[in-house]
């Protein structure tokens, strides 16, 4: 049977342990320990207690320590893992960040060859604008000496016919003006009852108001001893430049033959 001893003793040591003690302890008794030492041994029982249970109070923080830092790994084991996932996120954008990049990159090529092509054709058109602006200062050349030829030949008999003019000169001429001189589209000298009338003409496919106001200017610095009448002689007449004409006392003759004061 277990003694007393070992039973009291089992209260602070493991099984075995307290067996063992109880072994020493009767050993010790059994060899007529003093009492004085058989108090030491039991103090020193009592200290080895303590000790253990000490001892076990540390292993239960050890062990509360240990189970925190299994939670505190398993935190950052699930810290990481979420990491980790961000990261391939993030690989995951730039990649398809460097895949835009390129298509950009790719679509900007195109829009540059779209701009050569563009500089190209601009470049053609130009080239065009300037081959067909001569061919049409030659045209207008032509057609201002085909209006000038055909103003010599309808002038003068339409001021035969509305004005009974006796026409003595008609052609183009260069007149003196108090500041230079001037080549006048149309001169026509003559008489009308009896009197010397100068015709001055300005010959333009399109008569605008700025254009009669200039050349009245230029007819205002002819010095003649004769009446110095304006003519505008052309395809068309602006409106203003219509009432302009009649204000300032000119006449105008279409390539119709139509006139009109």
């Amino acid at each position: 049977m277990t003694s007393a001893l070992e039973e009291k003793l089992r209260t602070a040591f493991s099984p075995e342990q307290a067996h063992l003690l109880a072994e020493v302890i009767r050993e010790a008794y059994d060899d007529l320990v003093k009492a004085k030492d058989f108090n030491e041994l039991k103090a020193i029982v009592a200290d080895l207690a303590q000790a253990q249970k000490r001892t076990e109070e540390r292993v239960e923080e050890l062990a509360a320590a240990q189970k925190r830092t299994e939670e505190r790994v398993e935190e950052l084991a699930a810290a990481q893992k979420r990491t980790e996932e961000r990261v391939e996120e993030l690989a995951q954008a730039q990649k398809r960040t460097e895949e835009r990049l390129e298509e950009l990159a790719e679509a900007q090529k195109r829009t540059e060859e779209r701009v050569d092509q563009l500089a190209a054709a601009q470049e053609r058109t130009e080239r065009a604008v300037k081959q067909l602006a001569r061919q049409v200062g030659g045209l207008s050349e032509a057609l201002g000496g085909s209006l000038e030829d055909l103003a010599l030949e309808v002038v003068p008999e339409i001021l035969e016919y509305r004005w009974g003019m006796e026409i003595e000169f008609c052609d183009r001429d260069t007149l003196p003006l108090r500041n230079g001189e001037y080549e006048f589209d149309l001169v026509i000298r003559g008489q009308v009852a009896g009197r010397p009338v100068l015709v001055l003409g300005e010959v333009k496919s399109n008569i605008t108001e700025s254009e009669v106001e200039r050349f009245l200017n230029l007819v205002a610095q002819v010095e003649a001893s004769e009446q110095v009448r304006p003519l505008f002689f052309g395809y068309r007449v602006e409106r203003a430049a219509k009432a302009l004409i009649r204000d300032r006392d000119a006449v105008m003759v279409t390539t119709r033959g139509k006139y009109f004061p």
